[in-house]
């Protein structure tokens, strides 16, 4: 966990220090602006939406300081970890639109905040119903995202596939928050997460489902299969209830074509529901789509099938 020159030992004496500093911090009792959430299946081309808005579009967020300090201390630092991340540049500084599994390199980049959203809510893939946030967790969180707002004076804006599981507990914390969903072709986000599953991540990855808790009996394939199909079909149920008003569509494919066009959808869609939002800088002209067969011949006319039946229902 520990990068950019220090040493696991450095990290863990630092922030004990940042942690004795975030108790004399005081920070914004009220949000400004609305929040704004990416929400998809892992492996849905989120990632890459997130770092053109990181690119594009100035935002507070949560960084990957924030998520170094819930390592070492069981718990995010998000006023002292957000001020040491605006001191370093921001993600402003992030333009070569790489990651890994999701992480974006550079201490002063985005979280991929599963541990950060974990400590509120606790629990770090399932789903979580707002009558099970509490008082206490509900004003955790919603300090910790003002106080990141009032340090970047900008509206804040977070990519973490865990909360599709949790729309409705994040509108109860957050009533007037947006959603960006991104969608990709199920067949290749299915194959991207059984790529990760069948290499780096044996027993889960990302959102789990309540329908996908019971795997026994079923392969990784199938289970990958239902994955997807099961996060989309939670955040129809959840759009639904929340109303249109509050979701934009985009879609992967769109980005890789043209990604200065869409961040500046998404940078509209803020601009007119609480998040004043401009794209202040020129994205490239396009990306590499990924797209097609990635797996064995067999697996991946297998998935399709499956799929197939799944989207019928």
């Amino acid at each position: 966990m520990a990068v950019n020159g220090f040493s696991k030992f450095q990290d863990k004496l630092m922030f004990f220090g940042l942690n004795v500093l975030e108790k004399f911090q005081r920070g914004a009792d009220k949000l400004q602006y609305s929040p704004t959430f990416i929400v998809a299946p892992p492996r849905a081309g989120t990632t890459l939406t997130r770092q053109v808005v990181s690119w594009a579009i100035p935002t507070s967020y949560f960084s990957n300081l924030t998520a170094i300090s819930s390592f070492h201390l069981g718990k995010p630092l998000p006023i002292t970890t957000a001020k040491m991340a605006k001191r370093m540049g921001g993600d402003q500084n992030t333009g070569s639109f790489e990651s890994n599994f999701g992480r974006t390199a550079g201490r002063a980049a985005p979280a991929e905040g599963e541990t950060i959203w974990a400590y509120w809510f606790r629990n770090r893939y399932g789903p979580v119903e707002p009558d099970n946030v509490s008082p206490q967790q509900a004003q955790g969180m919603y300090q910790a995202v003002a106080a990141t707002e009032q340090v970047f004076d900008l509206p804040f804006f977070n990519k973490t596939t865990v909360l599709s599981l949790r729309i409705g507990a994040i509108r109860k914390v957050f009533p007037n928050a947006l959603f960006i969903q991104v969608m990709r072709d199920p067949l290749d986000t299915a194959q991207s997460i059984y790529k990760a599953r069948t290499t780096r991540y044996p027993t889960w990855l990302g959102a789990r489902p309540r329908e996908c808790e019971n795997i026994d009996g079923k392969s990784v394939l199938q289970q990958v299969c239902e994955q997807v199909y099961y996060v989309e079909k939670n955040i129809a149920r959840e759009r639904a209830i929340v109303g249109e008003k509050a979701f934009l569509t985009v879609h992967y494919k769109d980005v890789c074509a043209n990604p200065q066009r869409e961040a500046e959808r998404i940078a509209a869609f803020m601009d007119a529901n609480g998040a004043p939002a401009k794209v202040r800088r020129a994205l490239p002209e396009s990306f590499k789509l990924s797209h097609g067969r990635k797996v064995e011949e067999a697996e991946y006319h297998e998935m399709r099938r499956l799929l197939d039946k799944l989207y019928r229902q």
